[in-house]
């Protein structure tokens, strides 16, 4: 599931297991030896590589309402998904957005990638900045149920920090404004 190796550990692992698989996630544990000597279970989940993109028309970014049956609420947050073997943040980002929204950009660059929640999470995201937006034919998956929606820039941040919300579309909107990407 993961797409990118994991460095030689500092610490060596004694053993490491896959006790839970999906779709979706691989969830297990390494037991490590830690420095003075003692032994731990680490445990982990594995997710996907994701991609989420800060996609700008004029002075417009473009959300997705989208209901989360994980949190029992609906969102509205930034256009995001999986980075399929083999492909960029970029790339992924160009056809994440096209797929969700019916639109396709014409540059994209990427602003950030990294590790998240990393005490539990083997998880790598890249944030991705999207503009030159043009009509596309839409593909949504047979998950997706969402609606896109235009959110003007000097409003972005109080949507994206609005409840309910979540790290990924927080983290984009502050990575785009710090940039000054919006």
């Amino acid at each position: 599931m993961r797409h990118e190796s994991l460095a030689d550990p500092e610490w060596p692992v004694i053993e490491s297991e896959t006790e839970y698989e999906t779709g979706w996630f691989t969830g297990g544990y390494d037991l490590v030896e830690q420095p003075d000597g003692s032994r731990k279970k680490y445990y982990w989940a594995e997710l996907a590589t994701a991609v989420v993109v800060v996609a700008r028309t004029d002075d417009q970014l473009l959300f997705v309402e989208q209901y989360r049956p994980t949190i029992r609420e609906t969102q509205l947050e930034l256009p995001a998904g999986i980075v399929e073997r083999g492909e960029s943040f970029t790339t992924a980002a160009a056809r994440e957005l096209q797929e969700e929204t019916g639109f396709a950009p014409s540059g994209t660059s990427l602003i950030q990638e990294f590790w998240c929640s990393t005490g539990l999470l083997r998880h790598r995201r890249g944030f991705v900045f999207a503009e030159g937006l043009e009509p596309a034919e839409r593909e949504l998956d047979s998950n997706e149920f969402l609606t896109p929606q235009t959110v003007p820039v000097d409003e972005a941040l109080d949507v994206a920090r609005a409840q309910p919300t979540n790290d990924a579309t927080v983290e984009g909107i502050l990575l785009a404004h710090e940039d000054g990407l919006l």
